[in-house]
């Protein structure tokens, strides 16, 4: 019996060690590029997300979405057309999940392809690279928000500004 309880504590005791992120969703970059914002922008503003800057590469393969595993995503597409140095404010194309805990995880400013649309996957291409919506130049805005509250510790400690990132790089966790 005491063996057996020793065991038994020894288990629930490990379990203590394995990290909260173990049963959260990753988070990987969406493209290779550099993050060129997060908390706030280099010049000082609020941003509370994720930037990965494209280095001025626009209509670039492959924006891919950045959650791991088999999430289901809504697409919505504000402009169509291939744009490098913004729209304006509140036409940026989206991709977004809704969580069960009420967040919403999103995805802009890539320009609509073939791959645009609504679908369950997994890392899947969502359009190129682009600027469409409130952006200077081509690049992803990784967002995680509840009621106009953005969420910023799924990516505090995993990233930071000027960190060079591809599609293998995490970027964070979302719980």
């Amino acid at each position: 019996m005491r063996s057996f309880m020793k065991t038994g504590l020894a288990a629930l005791a490990s379990l203590a060690l394995v990290p909260a992120a173990v049963t959260a969703h990753e988070v990987r970059g969406t493209h290779p590029g550099t993050i060129t914002a997060t908390t706030t922008y280099p010049s000082g503003g609020t941003h509370r997300a994720v930037d990965i800057g494209a280095g001025g590469r626009c209509n670039y393969w492959g924006a891919e979405t950045g959650v791991v595993g088999s999430v289901s995503w809504n697409v919505t597409i504000r402009k169509v057309g291939t744009y490098c140095a913004g729209t304006g404010s509140g036409t940026q194309n989206e991709a977004k999940h809704l969580w069960e805990n009420g967040y919403t995880f999103r995805q802009w400013h890539w320009i609509k392809t073939a791959d645009s649309y609504d679908r369950t996957c997994d890392r899947c291409q969502v359009g190129n690279i682009g600027a469409t919506g409130n952006a200077t130049g081509p690049h992803a805005h990784l967002q995680y928000d509840k009621l106009g509250t953005n969420d910023t510790s799924w990516y505090s400690g995993y990233t930071v500004y000027g960190e060079a990132v591809d599609r293998a790089e995490t970027i964070g966790y979302l719980d």
